[in-house]
């Protein structure tokens, strides 16, 4: 998890394979919620994508932490309107909102046949800007780079020495 201004990480788990969940928890919610632990309740915003992003989460999210997501969804989530998903009837640049008590659910039509599904339950509106785009997805956009920034920047700087031992290579990076 990194800030999306000054892309310092906050928070990171190392993979180590299969993870011991309670209750059979998905495992995007559950990295979700161990990666947040640090800020829970103290009211920020999260971006994430369609990996992590699903409608129960972003329930618990706000109501057991606090926390506001703002997310692109996967197509195939069972939660999702038919009318929401791509067709070849939606016209280009059309916008379609969803509300739901506190989450807002946007269809966004760039190109013939494609559609940007956002999930938020930081907007409560329909706002759209002068180029017919939401609110939301310039939003998502301006904050969406943060782990990758982190990760380009990581990856720019090495501290390993040049060794053909293998186990130094690898403690070593």
């Amino acid at each position: 998890m990194c800030d999306s201004r000054t892309y310092y990480m906050v928070t990171a788990i190392p993979y180590i394979g299969k993870e011991n969940r309670p209750d059979k928890e998905p495992l995007p919610a559950y990295y979700v919620r161990k990666l947040t632990e640090p800020i829970h309740g103290t009211g920020p915003n999260l971006t994430m994508d369609n990996w992590f992003t699903s409608i129960p989460l972003a329930d618990k999210m706000l109501v057991d932490y606090n926390l506001t997501i703002v997310g692109t969804l996967r197509k195939n989530k069972r939660e999702i309107p038919p009318s929401f998903l791509p067709n070849k009837r939606k016209e280009i640049m059309s916008s379609q909102f969803g509300f739901d008590n506190q989450k807002t659910l946007v269809s966004f039509t760039p190109k013939k046949s494609k559609s940007v599904l956002l999930l938020s339950t930081m907007h409560s509106g329909s706002t759209i800007d002068e180029n017919k785009k939401p609110e939301i997805i310039n939003f998502y956009n301006s904050t969406k780079g943060g782990v990758d920034t982190f990760d380009q920047m990581v990856h720019t700087c090495s501290v390993s020495r040049k060794t053909r031992r293998w186990p130094l290579r690898f403690f070593m990076v």
